[in-house]
């Protein structure tokens, strides 16, 4: 048994009590899995482009921003917390990104992108962690706020890179293996490791199950929960510079959909708002099944109106589901 699942296991335990029945928690664990499962068998049936080397690399390459931010979301609902201001980083810091290359280079814009997510991420979570606002409201606050500052420094306009190298990130490949879907990879091993088995991992989980007691036991939660939060304003930076990188060129509405997408593969994965309960594997698993649909109806040749509806009814099947169980347990 990993780190991981013990930590969700004492959650769960906390919450619910030891007389949870096994075929309950194993499929509130597995359910999500599994349907991932039947889904990719059932598109690569039908289309078996779809586990080619070229579309397999193409997804990696086109997840690959909303990805990384999935991953830090995954960390701040884990310890019980909230962001809906992410798409605003997104947009800023692509557009920083775009405006640092074209003057400074890529290896700056890069560094740029970071720092400018990480800053906004140190906002929400002085505001959120230090202040204690609510996080709902304190993050669509501050993505109007830095929507309203993207758009300002922009002029609606886009913002075009013509150095070659700023590319290299984004539209990059090894052997036809996308540069971004390595750092994707990488980032999900580190992110997974450090949660399930370093003791900040045990810390993030123990503020999202139970603050005040954490707070007891001394732990500085305005802390850890803030972190969480600046760690996913970084990763919306990162996420923001390979995008700007795939297009060579940024704008202050890079892409609006992004935050829904990024909630669908989160909560769908399996990691529930409340804190306490979640994973790395979880989210990996969301990320498949939410790529899996938007790239097989393309090979299916099925009509893009269909994927909010499906991508929404997952939403909310994926809580009804965790609730219904919750009351049978």
């Amino acid at each position: 048994m990993t780190g991981t699942d013990t930590n969700e296991m004492t959650a769960q335990q906390a919450q619910h009590g030891p007389r949870d029945r096994p075929w309950l928690r194993l499929a509130q664990n597995h359910a999500v899995t599994l349907m991932t499962f039947a889904l990719v068998v059932g598109v690569a049936t039908a289309n078996p482009a779809f586990l080619s080397y070229l579309n397999l690399a193409n997804m990696l390459s086109q997840w690959a921003p909303a990805g990384l931010m999935a991953i830090g979301m995954t960390y701040v609902v884990i310890a019980g917390g909230f962001d809906l201001s992410i798409a605003a980083i997104f947009s800023l810091t692509a557009v920083i990104a775009a405006i640092v290359a074209e003057s400074l280079g890529a290896p700056a814009a890069f560094l740029a992108a970071l720092c400018a997510g990480g800053l906004v991420g140190a906002i929400n979570a002085s505001l959120i962690a230090k202040l204690e606002i609510n996080p709902f409201i304190t993050t669509v606050g501050t993505g109007f706020i830095v929507t309203g500052v993207t758009f300002v420094v922009t002029g609606n306009a886009s913002y075009f890179v013509t150095d070659p190298s700023f590319g290299v990130i984004g539209a990059g490949r090894l052997s036809g293996f996308p540069y971004s879907g390595m750092i994707l990879i990488a980032v999900l091993v580190i992110s997974a490791v450090a949660l399930s088995k370093s003791v900040y991992g045990h810390q993030v989980y123990a503020v999202g199950g139970n603050p005040e007691a954490s707070r007891l036991s001394g732990l500085n939660v305005p802390l850890i929960l803030g972190s969480t939060y600046a760690l996913l304003g970084a990763l919306a930076g990162l996420a923001g510079y390979i995008s700007a990188s795939q297009l060579s060129s940024a704008q202050a509405n890079m892409d609006p959909n992004i935050l829904f997408d990024v909630l669908t593969i989160v909560i769908v994965g399996g990691t529930p708002l409340g804190g306490g309960i979640g994973s790395i594997w979880r989210t990996v698993v969301g990320l498949i099944l939410i790529a899996t649909i938007s790239n097989g109806f393309v090979l299916l040749d099925i009509s893009p109106s269909y994927q909010s509806i499906i991508k929404g009814s997952l939403i909310v099947g994926a809580l009804a589901l965790d609730s219904f169980l919750k009351r049978l347990r």
